[in-house]
């Protein structure tokens, strides 16, 4: 192996393949946007055309180097969806997100045993490795596809104000009012009253909105589900072609490890997000006079003229960044675990670290000066990932990323007349497995109507077990005491809850009463059925939109397919594991056509249904 590689200029061919692959990605996204709001499902075709599957245009080893630096935008797709996250609705909707997931994975699993095993004669475990491949999400896809419909949804409801369509698919990164600091704010302070800067922007709604929040989160959950089942698939193997007690032994650590794993860092990293990170990020507000430039009442780390600008602070997050992510990604990987978890989490904990304290005197100052909308977006690791990463990695890394798709999907093997008709009716059911997961968002509204008071006390009982665990704490009472000698009697809000809230001056002036007959004007719910906010009509724009946005399949699905048919050590050339060749390419057919469908079906269902998808009781 030389020491050294000698410097030549590339050739001219290489120049253009490599040169014309970038800018087509590109090109095509934005026409295929503009046409069928499908720009990912033009950039897997271009894969399929560039790479191996069909022109081969591009070498091997090229495409082994865009896959990797593919898996990367992957990365850095999933963590920016961590840092845009909403960490109060993550957590409220987390039952539903459960519920989602478990739809999405039942469903595909239940009709690949109707249709493989029962429909067409193939192996039972077949059946279920086809099905597992097809239970998972395309994370990236769907967040991608999200930020698309997001900007969407934005510009076709501002297009008067705001010109032209953007061509980005990244999501503006915009200051987000932290609701935990309201308790400093005086009574007058309401969010109408907020400035400009300090509201979130049109095109992150859907993102923060609680139906965006209860995707991702399933999403979340499938993949990990995912994990296990592709960690469960070499074992699967062994139990197929060795002796059943040899098979049974080697099966139960590969299912346990990844779920443990996953299981221990969803609640070690909160822990140590709340006990360790961030009283260390605002100890002496280091993390703010390094993170945030300098201010007429701050100074940067460096007490030098000349530092302490936007761009210094800017490389002192994106320090933070890359060593947090690098660090998660690291343990998750040896956990067992999936990189694109941690990479998940990581978002989460550096949102969260990025707040102050509830106890900490930079609220109670900077509310009085009306400064923390200033404070939160200096802070923002969200806004620097936009300005720093977000450029390459709308242009260049994930346009390689769905190419990279594209690379692996044996397209040439896949017109078969066989393979034809069965794909095309096991891609119908495989859709519509995974259109199911509409179904408790669609119930959703109906089951806050009826069942008010079980919902309500399953949150109270929560609600004072968390207490009484908080009150346990002795930081708990300290930071309580503190609390109660910095903050004026005057400027509590006079309600017994947490939150200022605008006063709803239609609750608080008394009705006039009038003739007007009880039959002209209903008022009893128990007649005129339950409010419309709550009616199951008025939650179909939100569920065909959670459906569409969960049938993408991609890189998830791939990989276990890849597993299933390899047996998780050879190259896929043989029958050495659990799936044959005909339903191996079913299943290629699947994940093919869903990946295609599912970003078409979203951007549909924004369009026709536009600020419907995240109105009423989905805000």
């Amino acid at each position: 192996m030389p020491s050294v590689l000698p410097y030549h200029e590339p050739t001219l061919v290489n120049l253009l393949i490599c040169s014309s692959f970038l800018y087509f990605l590109n090109i095509i996204r934005v026409a295929a946007d503009y046409l069928v709001h499908g720009g990912i499902v033009s950039e897997i075709t271009l894969g399929i055309i560039y790479g191996s599957p069909l022109a081969g245009i591009l070498p091997l080893d090229w495409e082994a180097t865009f896959t990797v630096f593919g898996y990367i935008a992957l990365i850095l797709v999933v963590f920016e969806g961590g840092l845009s996250s909403n960490l109060p609705m993550l957590f409220s909707n987390l039952p539903l997100s459960m519920v989602c997931a478990i739809t999405g994975i039942i469903f595909p699993i239940a009709l690949s045993f109707a249709s493989l095993y029962a429909g067409f004669g193939y192996k039972p475990l077949e059946a279920f490795a086809a099905g597992a491949a097809l239970s998972s999400d395309s994370l990236g896809t769907t967040l991608a596809a999200l930020n698309s419909a997001s900007k969407a949804s934005s510009t076709s409801s501002t297009r008067v104000a705001s010109g032209p369509l953007p061509l980005t698919r990244t999501l503006t990164p915009t200051t987000r009012v932290d609701t935990s600091a309201t308790l400093t704010l005086p009574r007058t302070a309401s969010v109408a009253e907020e400035p400009e800067s300090a509201r979130p922007a049109a095109s992150n709604s859907l993102k923060q909105s609680r139906i965006g929040t209860v995707l991702i989160s399933a999403a979340i959950i499938d993949d990990v589900v995912g994990l296990v089942v592709a960690s469960v698939m070499p074992a699967l193997a062994l139990v197929q072609s060795e002796t059943e007690g040899a098979g049974g032994g080697s099966i139960a650590w590969p299912v346990v490890r990844p779920l443990l794993a996953s299981v221990l860092m969803a609640c070690i990293a909160p822990l140590v997000a709340r006990f360790i990170l961030r009283p260390l990020f605002w100890h002496k507000r280091v993390g703010e006079r390094w993170c945030a430039p300098a201010r007429e009442e701050k100074s940067w780390g460096f007490h030098r003229e000349g530092w302490g600008t936007d761009m210094h602070a800017d490389a002192a997050k994106l320090f933070v960044m890359v060593g947090a992510l690098s660090a998660m990604s690291t343990i998750s990987h040896y956990a067992g675990t999936s990189v694109l978890f941690g990479a998940y989490i990581t978002g989460l904990m550096l949102t969260y670290i990025s707040q102050p304290p509830p106890s900490s005197e930079i609220r109670a100052v900077e509310g009085e000066k009306g400064h923390y909308g200033q404070q939160t977006s200096d802070i923002s690791f969200e806004a620097t990932f936009a300005r720093i990463l977000g450029p390459a990695q709308e242009y260049v890394l994930l346009p390689m990323f769905f190419a990279s798709i594209g690379f692996a999907i044996p397209f040439l093997d896949l017109w078969k007349p066989t393979i034809i008709w069965r794909g095309i009716v096991y891609s119908i059911l495989m859709c519509l497995a995974k259109l199911a997961v509409g179904v408790p968002i669609l119930l959703y509204g109906p089951y806050l109507h009826h069942f008010p008071s079980f919902s309500r006390l399953v949150e109270q009982r929560i609600a004072t077990a968390l207490s009484k665990v908080r009150d346990m704490l002795p930081c708990s009472r300290r930071r309580q005491r503190e609390t109660e000698t910095s903050i004026p009697e005057d400027r509590l809000p006079r309600s017994s809850t947490l939150t200022v809230r605008e006063p709803d001056t239609e609750k608080d002036e008394p009705e006039p009463r009038t003739s007007t007959p009880s039959r002209s004007i209903p008022t009893d719910n128990r007649k005129t059925g339950p409010p419309l906010s709550h009616r199951a009509s008025t939650s179909i724009p939100a569920a065909a939109f959670m459906g569409a946005a969960m049938v993408a399949r991609g890189e998830i699905g791939l990989l276990i397919a890849q597993l299933a048919r390899s047996g998780g050590e050879g190259t896929g050339e043989g029958d050495t594991g659990v799936l044959s060749e005909e339903p191996f390419l079913l299943c290629i057919w699947a994940i093919l056509t869903c990946t295609l469908v599912g970003p078409v079906g979203l951007g549909f269902a924004v369009r026709r249904w536009g600020p419907l998808v995240n109105a009423g009781i989905w805000a």
